[in-house]
């Protein structure tokens, strides 16, 4: 069985929004393979702890990490910009997690954001492990999803659709189940994921100067490698594979 873990970025809203994408992002990765991946967080967590102060129970959260505060946590932002990158290095590094992204333009796409993002997200996460031979300890192919606490998670009639669209019955595990992220190292991690992905199309004032621009090379170069992005912009949208 694999895990989904899945954060957004952005909003679902069209009318009198501030931003024209949303973002879903997410971590597959088989449960015979999960704590030896909680592990290797673990170790990237401690190693930034010792090079960069950032604090080992400290939340990985974006917009935070990589705000205006000139102090967060006891950090300079240029050394929470060096955690940053550790992260997405530890992410690329980590064969055992599959990194999927989607990335909806919301004024062209006529169907419903939210719902075209979990189509589009599940989709590719079924193709992942249809494609795959299964894992030695256990070739059981299922799906469960976790979200941070239900806000990205689709509703059960979008997900009674999605799974009719996509034939995913015999693969998904009950509906996708919330989690704090603060509880959650691997949610933490398609925090920065989505939050990335979202300032190479719409970046704010920090991403548009040149010594950020390093955050964005990681993270496009760990999907470029061997992650999947997807991009709908209109009806049936485009899908890249890496």
């Amino acid at each position: 069985m694999h895990l989904l873990y899945v954060d957004e970025s952005g909003d679902t809203g069209r009318e009198g929004s501030q931003t024209r994408t949303f973002t879903l992002s997410g971590l597959l990765v088989h449960h015979a393979e999960w704590h030896e991946t909680q592990a290797s967080i673990a170790r990237m967590r401690r190693r930034i702890h010792e090079k960069y102060g950032y604090p080992p129970q400290a939340e990985l959260h974006a917009s935070e990490m990589l705000g205006r505060s000139q102090e967060h946590h006891g950090t300079k932002r240029s050394q929470r910009v060096q955690s940053v990158l550790h992260a997405v290095e530890m992410i690329r590094r980590e064969k055992r997690l599959t990194p999927l992204r989607v990335v909806v333009e919301k004024h062209p796409c006529p169907q419903d954001v939210i719902h075209a993002a979990w189509l589009a997200l599940l989709g590719a996460a079924s193709r992942h492990i249809a494609s795959s031979d299964g894992h030695a300890l256990c070739s059981a192919p299922g799906l469960a999803v976790i979200c941070d606490d239900h806000r990205t998670a689709p509703s059960a009639a979008w997900l009674c659709e999605i799974n009719s669209q996509l034939e995913l019955g015999g693969l998904l595990i009950d509906e996708p189940f919330g989690r704090d992220s603060k509880q959650s190292p691997l949610l933490q991690l398609c925090d920065l994921l989505a939050y990335l992905t979202k300032q190479t199309v719409e970046p704010n004032a920090l991403f548009k100067q040149t010594h950020a621009h390093n955050m964005l090379k990681r993270c496009e170069a760990l999907f470029t490698e061997r992650g999947v992005t997807i991009t709908i912009k209109e009806e049936g949208g485009a899908f890249a594979p890496p």
